[in-house]
């Protein structure tokens, strides 16, 4: 073999050698790299499972700490039953007919829409909720003011217990009168004659159920990962809706104290119905300015009692002896 073909083996077998050590030091790179990948992974799956480990801790912690201050209070006394029982469905359709508008069918409910009389009632705010199957719904501009002002009530009474901030559950609210009609004619437990709810100043709120906070605990929610948020405020959500499940009769109690306030402030009237697990509440009086361009305060906003002229429900005769059927 000639020198020549000596030299050219020889760099065709360093070339294979050096081809052979860069194959090698790409392979051992990318096994490091899988392996970088796989310890990464392995290290977010352990901090995502420590985080929710801890929420759901956390979520129990507060469900657990809800149900036992719950647990020892007092329920409704037949007293406050009756008390809320003094103004009946002839006093709450009398104050509707001084406040509202009798809604006949969606046509009308239309035109007193545009003409602002009658305004939209949030799903969801701080303070309450409105059922599905009862939404969307339009109210006398009354009705968001009233509710706003027993929710706050209602979370102030719980936060001096050290409760979670529960809102009300509004299960019904207007009908006009071609759906009150057609209610009849199935459930012998709607009202005869003319209901409150056909004007729009009545609501109907749940006392089995109350719903969940808006906003949850920001200390549960403080080390999960974004994506997984939606998820463990479902949770919450739930666990808190099962205290409130099993604790209703306690919170409809401090509840039935708010409307009882409200009821000798003249702010409502209510009815605790017995057939329904719901108390039938119509706005008591004027509460927000009819022109608010005339006035500092914009719609929507408390008035002060001062301002007020219509007359206080005290003024109603009371009804002793009537059988209330649900309104």
């Amino acid at each position: 073999m000639t020198t020549g073909c000596v030299a050219a083996l020889r760099r065709r077998v360093a070339g294979m050698a050096l081809l052979t050590l860069i194959l090698t030091s790409c392979g051992r790179a990318e096994r490091e790299r899988e392996a970088a990948v796989e310890a990464a992974r392995a290290a977010t799956v352990t901090e995502i499972e420590r985080a929710l480990s801890q929420a759901l801790s956390l979520t129990d912690r507060e469900a657990d700490r809800a149900n036992d201050i719950l647990s020892p209070l007092p329920v409704m006394t037949t007293a406050q039953e009756n008390a809320l029982r003094r103004f009946l469905n002839a006093s709450h359709v009398a104050r509707a007919r001084e406040l509202g508008v009798r809604v006949a069918d969606r046509a009308a409910r239309d035109s007193l829409v545009a003409a602002g009389r009658l305004v939209p009632l949030e799903d969801s705010t701080a303070h309450w909720i409105v059922r599905p199957g009862a939404s969307p719904t339009y109210m006398v501009p009354e009705v968001p003011v009233l509710l706003e002002e027993l929710g706050r009530r209602f979370q102030e009474r719980l936060a001096e217990m050290e409760l979670p901030p529960y809102r009300i559950e509004v299960t019904s609210a207007l009908r006009t009168s071609e759906r009150q009609a057609r209610l009849r004619g199935r459930n012998p437990n709607a009202a005869a004659g003319v209901s409150s709810h056909e004007f729009g100043t009545t609501v109907d709120l749940s006392y089995a159920a109350f719903a969940p906070p808006a906003e949850r605990p920001p200390e549960i929610l403080a080390a999960v990962p974004a994506e997984f948020a939606p998820h463990v405020e479902r949770i919450v959500d739930l666990a808190l809706e099962s205290v409130s499940g099993r604790k209703s009769r306690e919170l409809g109690a401090i509840f039935s104290r708010v409307l009882l306030e409200a009821q000798s402030e003249g702010l409502a009237l209510v009815i605790y119905e017995r057939r329904q697990t719901v108390y039938h509440v119509t706005v008591g009086r004027a509460l927000v300015d009819e022109a608010p361009r005339k006035s500092d305060r914009p719609l929507g906003t408390l008035r002060p009692r001062a301002e007020m002229t219509t007359s206080a429900p005290d003024q109603f005769p009371l009804e002793h002896g009537m059988r209330c059927a649900p309104p």
